[in-house]
Order: structure tokens, then C-alpha cells, then sequence
């Protein structure tokens, strides 16, 4: 006779499949809770070690928003780290523009540093409760540096609200005065830190950066120096041919800034600044400043943000800090996707590559990536877009920015076709390629038409450019003004053509301007150089 089972043997197969799901369920609902919170930060200073281990930490947890890698090496071996916070960071989209946050230049200057750290915290976490991030992180590939000088930041002292010490890199040098400078021949050797962010540079297209320093409690734009601040005894401004857009987006971290647009002095002696805004160079004059430099020879619009009174306060004020900055760090990061951009293609849709581009009127110029992409930051208007390409016909074209927009421009530039129309681009790509020359020592111009001959004219040129006239058979073209000059660090040369039977010359002449010592003065004057070759 068979035994009957008991209640308790027929329920224990289901009594097993209930606690099997209940705990693969709490598993799923601590691991999601956990991908949620993410890497728990605390307001207090983090040494390098440390925040290395956090960084990485938290790029494993959010590897869908996160990426890190680092540029490069300080003197003393320390990585400068820096990490993508955008939505798929290892995809590279058309047209997703990148921006960039450098903190602790001077080591310093350490709250801008934590404040990265919780930025990245903040922007991972509420992606998907904050519809503002969540476009931030699904339209921008957002670059955060927390430490640009992190042996600086070793041997700085908490609670020092004045002074050097930490300022400077492990040689004494002063990163913010190390770069190439746009007036002034900046003759400081380049150190290893400022070299990898010139490099980073040069790599990516960035097109909005913040530089993150404390001290004083103000937003200061370009330009930080003036062509003749060494013959002055007080300050002026010193404007860039973006201005307006350079106040503006200072003005919109000010004005979502707790505090910083009052205007307010601080207790160190750092005067008050109106609308919490100013010219870089009207505050004082400096030479070898990032900012510029970005702006002049990596076509990105940079902003200084002095985000503290105090340059090193203690970690208990860090969450107040942090109150303060959060909203106006989120909304500055937005302005890259007001003004103009678009990819531009020859007639069978290839992307081209190195276009040298201005907006009519601005003389500071920027260029396509690799992949024919471009971007500008500008304030509602209507501008003329040029565009120049070796090899290309010049092209422009009209185009409104409205309020809040960025407008879609797409241009097909045509290819140059015959040895007349070659003359006749040649001309005007060297006028356009002469606003890329480099104010350092040497420059070198490029002849826009098929390359024939194989020698190449140098020409050294001042510092400071006042007048360019162009002229084929002897007879002006085209006269421009210091105001319509590019500036840039790619090198390119021009070649001579060989054939005696092409006679018209292109003629050169430039003038300069008297810079500095009376020595430089006297020299500038005699370089009146005369530049020809045949075409």
C-alpha cells in the first residue's frame, strides 16, 4: 500500500521556489540600489591615491557613462587623470561636441578640485531623475580634470587662504604663465604638465572649457594679456573679437551662482567685481595663460572661474561650496550647444578635413575635426560663415543663431579644377591661411593650389601683424587689418612653382607693429618683408 504524501511534503517544492525568487530578487534589488547610489564621496580632501581610486572605482560602476584615462605624467610621475562623463563615452557621434573642466592648476587652489570629484558623482547619479542632465550626458562628451598639478596640491596646506605654497609644479614653475602666448614672446620652459594639456588639446576639438582656480570670487574671460601692458601702469581691457560671447558666458556662471554675480570683495583683499564678471586682462595683465591659449590656437572658448575666497579653506566647507557652484557648473556646460555647427563634404559626401573657418568679423578662426565637423559658440544673430580648404574654392555662407539654438550649417565646398581657376584660389586661400599664422617666431604660408614646385619660402614674422596686402601681377587684391588675422599653431608652407611660363607673383607685405622694448621696436620696423613666389 502506498503512503499518502503529507501536506508539508507537497508544499516543500513550492516552499523552495518561493525562497529561490525572493532572495534572486533582493540580489537584483541590492545590485540595482548599488548602481544607483554608486561610489559613496564624502566632502573631505582626497590625496592623489586616493582620488585615483575613486576615479577608477567609479568608472567600473558606471561604465556606460564613464571613461577614464589620463593625458599624461606630472614631474613627479602622477597621472593626470581625466574622465568622460557622457552617455556611451567610448561612441564618438557626429557632431557630439566635447567640453572640458580643468581644476587644482594651482595645487593650491583645492576646492574646484573636490568639487570635479562630486560633479562627476552628481551628473552619473541623476541621469535618469533630471531631464536637464540626462541631455547634458545623451548630446556632450563632458571631459573632467581634477588635478592639473597634482604634486602642487601634496604639499599645499589646508586652511592657507593666501599665498604660494602648493602654487607651483615640483620644479616652481607656474602652469598658468607656461603656455604660448598670443602678444608676447613667452620664453619659459614648457613643463610636463603643460605639454600634455597642449597635446590634449591638439587631439581633441574641444569647444567650451571652465579652468577652475580659487582666490577670489569672479569669472574672468579673455584676452589675460595686452600687446603694450608692459608700457602701462594700470590696467585696461584687453577684448577678444568674440567678446560678446566671452560675457555672456561668463555672466551665465555668475548669474546661477549663489553669490558670484553680487559683485561682492572677499575678506583676503580681492576687490568686487561688477556682475561677478571681468576681462582677464582689466583685472591685471599676465602672459602665458590657458585660457588664451585655448582660445587662440585651439578655437575653444575657455572661462576662469575664481570660485573661492579662500584658495585652500577647510574640507567643512566644502559642502557649501559645492551648494554654491553645482548649478552654474551644469548650466555652463549647456552653452556649447548654442550657435552654429555642421559637417562639411566635398561633392562625394567625404568629410573634409583641417577647413580653416571664421565667422566674418571675428578674426579669431577654429577648424574642422577629421571627421568635417564643426562647431562656434555665438549669441542670437545673423553671421557669415568662411571656410577655407587647400584645394577647395573658398566658400561662405549667411546663417541666423537664435536664442537658446544651435543652427545646423552644412557646407559642400567645391574642388578647384584648372591651373586658372588654381591662380585665382590660390590667392584668396592665402589670404585666408594668413590669419593662421603663428604669433611665436615663425609662420609659413600655404598655397592653396596643386603643388608643382618642391621649394618653400619662410618668412619670420612679428608677433603682432598689422596689415597684410595681397597682390597678383601688381596689382592689390586684398588689404586687411590686424582685426581680420587668424591665429594658429599648424605650420604650413608654400610651394614655388617651377614653370617660367607662369609669371604672376603674389607679393606679401607686412607690416608690423612696434612691441615691447625699443630694441623689439626698432627691429619690427625694418621687418618690412617681401614675400614671392610664382604661381
Amino acid at each position: 500500500m502506498r503512503n499518502r504524501q503529507s501536506p508539508v511534503d507537497v508544499m516543500r517544492p513550492a516552499y523552495w521556489y518561493i525562497s529561490g525568487f525572493i532572495v534572486v530578487f533582493m540580489l537584483l534589488y541590492l545590485s540595482a540600489i548599488q548602481y544607483v547610489r554608486g561610489q559613496d564621496l564624502d566632502f573631505v580632501y582626497h590625496k592623489h591615491d586616493e582620488m585615483t581610486a575613486f576615479l577608477h572605482n567609479i568608472s567600473r560602476t558606471y561604465p556606460h557613462f564613464l571613461l577614464l584615462y589620463s593625458i599624461g605624467k606630472s614631474v613627479q610621475g602622477r597621472d593626470l587623470w581625466v574622465t568622460i562623463v557622457s552617455k556611451n563615452p567610448r561612441e564618438q557621434p557626429e557632431l557630439k561636441p566635447n567640453v572640458k573642466y580643468v581644476a587644482n592648476m594651482h595645487g593650491n587652489e583645492a576646492v574646484g578640485r573636490e568639487l570635479m570629484l562630486h560633479l562627476i558623482v552628481y551628473l552619473v547619479k541623476n541621469y535618469h531623475t533630471d531631464d536637464y542632465v540626462r541631455w547634458l550626458l545623451d548630446n556632450t562628451r563632458i571631459h573632467i580634470m581634477p588635478s592639473m598639478n597634482p604634486d602642487g596640491f601634496e604639499v599645499a596646506k589646508v586652511n592657507q587662504c593666501t599665498g604660494g605654497q602648493g602654487r607651483y609644479n615640483a620644479r616652481g614653475f607656474d602652469l598658468n604663465r607656461n603656455f604660448p602666448d598670443y602678444f608676447k614672446a613667452n620664453d619659459v620652459k614648457q613643463q610636463p604638465e603643460t605639454k600634455a594639456v597642449r597635446e590634449w588639446i591638439e587631439r581633441i576639438q574641444f569647444v567650451l572649457s571652465g579652468n577652475i582656480h580659487g582666490g577670489a570670487l569672479v569669472a574672468s574671460y579673455p584676452f589675460d594679456n595686452t600687446p603694450n601692458s608692459v608700457f602701462k601702469s594700470y590696467s585696461s581691457p584687453s577684448m577678444t573679437p568674440d567678446d560678446d560671447v566671452f560675457r555672456h558666458l561668463a555672466a551665465v556662471y555668475s548669474f546661477n551662482h549663489h553669490n558670484m554675480h553680487l559683485g561682492l570683495p572677499c575678506p583676503t583683499g580681492t576687490p568686487g567685481f561688477k556682475n561677478g564678471t571681468t576681462n582677464g586682462a582689466a583685472w591685471y595683465p599676465l602672459t602665458g595663460g590657458m585660457q588664451d591659449y585655448n582660445y587662440v590656437w585651439g578655437g575653444c572658448m575657455e572661462v576662469t572661474f575664481e570660485i573661492s575666497c579662500c584658495k585652500y579653506p577647510y574640507a567643512s566647507e566644502l559642502p557649501q561650496y559645492w551648494m554654491h557652484n553645482r548649478k552654474a557648473l551644469l548650466r555652463f556646460l549647456g552653452q556649447v550647444h548654442q550657435g552654429v555647427r555642421g559637417l562639411i563634404r566635398d561633392p562625394n559626401n567625404n568629410p573634409i578635413s583641417k577647413v580653416s573657418l571664421k565667422i566674418k568679423g571675428h578674426s579669431i578662426g577654429f577648424h574642422s575635426t577629421q571627421k568635417g565637423e564643426y562647431w562656434r559658440i555665438l549669441v542670437p544673430g545673423t553671421y557669415v560663415l568662411e571656410a577655407y580648404a587647400d584645394g577647395f574654392r573658398p566658400t561662405e555662407v549667411e546663417f541666423e543663431v537664435l536664442k537658446g539654438d544651435v543652427a545646423m550649417v552644412n557646407l559642400s565646398m567645391q574642388p578647384v579644377l584648372g591651373v586658372s581657376e588654381s591662380t585665382t584660389a590660390s590667392t584668396l586661400y592665402l589670404w585666408g591661411q594668413l590669419f593662421d599664422l603663428n604669433h611665436e617666431s615663425t609662420a609659413k604660408v600655404t598655397d592653396a593650389s596643386t603643388a608643382v614646385g618642391s621649394s618653400t619660402m619662410v618668412t619670420t614674422l612679428s608677433p603682432i601683424l598689422s596689415s597684410v596686402t595681397l597682390t597678383t601681377h601688381g596689382v592689390a587684391t586684398k588689404s586687411v587689418s590686424e582685426d581680420l588675422l587668424f591665429n594658429s599653431n599648424k605650420s604650413t608652407s608654400v610651394p614655388a612653382q617651377h614653370s617660367p611660363s607662369a609669371q604672376p607673383v603674389l607679393e606679401v607685405y607686412v607690416s608690423s607693429a612696434c612691441s615691447v622694448f625699443l630694441v623689439s621696436c626698432f627691429t619690427e620696423v625694418l621687418a618690412l618683408l617681401t614675400v614671392h613666389f610664382r604661381v
